[in-house]
C-alpha cells in the first residue's frame, strides 16, 4: 500500500506531461501554505485527509452550469473540518501547478458566508459576491496571466468584511472549444478574522447556479472583440454597510504574489516545493480543434473518463 501511494504521488507531480487540465494544488495566505485536495492521491490515502479545498473528482471540467456542481465542483457540496485562518484585507493565493496553454479564458474568485459552519454548509443554494474577475485585455486572456505568474492567482479579502467562516470560489473558464465552454471551479474554506462588520448588500450577490444562465461566450478565434464578464460588480464594503459601486466595474485585484514561507502545520505544504512548469506565450498557443491534444491521454488508470468534447 505504501509503495502504491508513493508511485501515485510521483505520477501526480509529473503534471505537465500526464495531466490535461488543472486544479488548485495549494492555497497560501498569512504565511501559511495549505495543501489542496488532490483527486489523484487523496481519495486513496489512509486515512483520507481533510483539506481547506473541498473535494473535486478530477482535473476535468464541470459541464452543466444549471446544476449544483457548478458551485464548488462535483463533490464540493460537502464541507470539511479544516479552515484557513485569513485576516480581512489579506491576499489569498491559489496555486495551480499546470494549465494547458490553449485553454484560454477568464479567471474569477467569488465568496460566500458559511453561516458560521463551513463543515456543514451546502454551497449550491448560496449567494456569492465577487472579489475579482478578469477576462481579456491588451491581447492577453486572464488564464495566460495566471500562467505567466507562475500559475498563481491572488484574491484579496475585503478589509471591512465581517469575521466568520466563508467559502472562496476560484475558477478558470476555458473557451477553446467554441460553443462548449469548460468550467473549472473549486471552493476553499477560510476563517476570516478582524474587526470589520461589512456585509454585502443584494446588488453584489448572485446565485451559483444562476451566474451563467443565458451567457453566450464568444468564439475567441474568429472576429473576437473581447469578453463581457457576467455577474455583479466587484464588492465594495464599508464598516457595517455597503458603499456605492460602479455597476460596470469588474476590475480584478492584483494577480501578482510573492511566495511565502511554509508553516510547520500538518495541513500545510510550501508552494516553493511545487515542481517548475513552463507555460506557452499567448502568441504561440495553438488554436483548439475542440478537443484536447491526443498527447495528453491519461497516465493513471484512476483518472477521469470524460467525453472527448470535455478535453
Amino acid at each position: 500500500m505504501a509503495f502504491d501511494l508513493f508511485i501515485a504521488l510521483c505520477l501526480a507531480f509529473l503534471v505537465p506531461v500526464a495531466h490535461g487540465h488543472g486544479f488548485v494544488h495549494f492555497v497560501a495566505n498569512s504565511g501559511q501554505n495549505y495543501t489542496g485536495w488532490n483527486p489523484f492521491v487523496d481519495p486513496y490515502a489512509q486515512p483520507v485527509p481533510s483539506r481547506v479545498v473541498r473535494k473535486i473528482p478530477s482535473d476535468g471540467p464541470v459541464a452543466d452550469v444549471s446544476g449544483p456542481d457548478i458551485a464548488c465542483n462535483t463533490g464540493g457540496e460537502t464541507g470539511t473540518s479544516v479552515l484557513a485562518d485569513t485576516p480581512a484585507g489579506s491576499g489569498v493565493t491559489f496555486q495551480w501547478v499546470y494549465w494547458p496553454s490553449d485553454h484560454l479564458g477568464p479567471v474569477s474568485t467569488y465568496m460566500t458566508s458559511c453561516n458560521d459552519d463551513c463543515s456543514s454548509f451546502d454551497a449550491s443554494s448560496a449567494k456569492w459576491f465577487k472579489l475579482d474577475a478578469d477576462g481579456y485585455d491588451n491581447g492577453t486572456f486572464a488564464s495566460q496571466k495566471l500562467m505567466d505568474n507562475n500559475f498563481q492567482w491572488t484574491s484579496t479579502i475585503p478589509a471591512a468584511l465581517a469575521p466568520g467562516q466563508y467559502l472562496m470560489r476560484h475558477e478558470i473558464i476555458a473557451l477553446h472549444s467554441t460553443g462548449d465552454p469548460q468550467y473549472y471551479p473549486s471552493c476553499t474554506q477560510v476563517n476570516v478574522t478582524g474587526n470589520g462588520s461589512g456585509v454585502p448588500s443584494d446588488q453584489y450577490l448572485v446565485a451559483i447556479p444562476g451566474l451563467y444562465n443565458g451567457v453566450q461566450w464568444p468564439d475567441i478565434y474568429n472576429n473576437f472583440q473581447g469578453l463581457t464578464l457576467p455577474g455583479p460588480p466587484v464588492v465594495e464594503l464599508g464598516q457595517g454597510s455597503t458603499a456605492s459601486a460602479d455597476p460596470s466595474s469588474t476590475a480584478p485585484s492584483s494577480t501578482s504574489a510573492s511566495r511565502t514561507t511554509a508553516s510547520s502545520a500538518s495541513q500545510t505544504t510550501a508552494i516553493s516545493s511545487v515542481p517548475a512548469a513552463s507555460s506557452t506565450p499567448l502568441s504561440s498557443a495553438p488554436k483548439s480543434t475542440g478537443q484536447c491534444s491526443l498527447s495528453r491521454k491519461r497516465a493513471l488508470g484512476r483518472r477521469h473518463s470524460l467525453p472527448a468534447r470535455f478535453h
